[in-house]
């Protein structure tokens, strides 16, 4: 994450009744969403830090979203490059300390991010509709 700039949170982004929302239909489909058969909001909380926070440090997703760091590093490896993962999330090394890691999201993660961003404005448009 650039020094220059301010982590963003979630709610920075949306609102908290748009968040339960998606939220609660990623729940009920969380294969549209995340094409996994048993979504977390771990995985949702991580997932969305890291799209919104690039180049943030396993220790700052935790610290941004409120999850343990033994958490977030189960959950980036589930949606890592790593052997098994889903391949959303990449992580590289800085380049002044070899031992952090940054996180990003790779190609595919960006498509899945699109994704979920094109069903959040669907939802709130519904909602508006209403």
């Amino acid at each position: 994450m650039n020094k220059k700039t301010k982590p963003v949170s979630a709610s920075d982004l949306v609102s908290e009744r748009a968040l339960t929302g998606l939220f609660s239909r990623a729940f009920s489909q969380p294969l549209k969403l995340l094409g996994q058969t048993e979504a977390s909001l771990s995985s949702y909380a991580v997932f969305w830090c890291v799209a919104s926070n690039d180049g943030a440090t396993q220790i700052e997703v935790a610290e941004l979203t409120g999850l343990s760091a033994k958490t977030v590093s189960r959950v980036i490896s589930q949606l890592g490059e790593t052997r098994g993962g889903r391949g959303w999330v990449r992580q590289v090394f800085d380049d002044t300390d070899r031992r952090v890691r940054r996180l990003s999201l790779s190609r595919k993660g960006e498509k899945i991010h699109a994704q979920m961003m094109d069903d959040l404005a669907n939802f709130r448009d519904s909602q508006q509709a209403t």
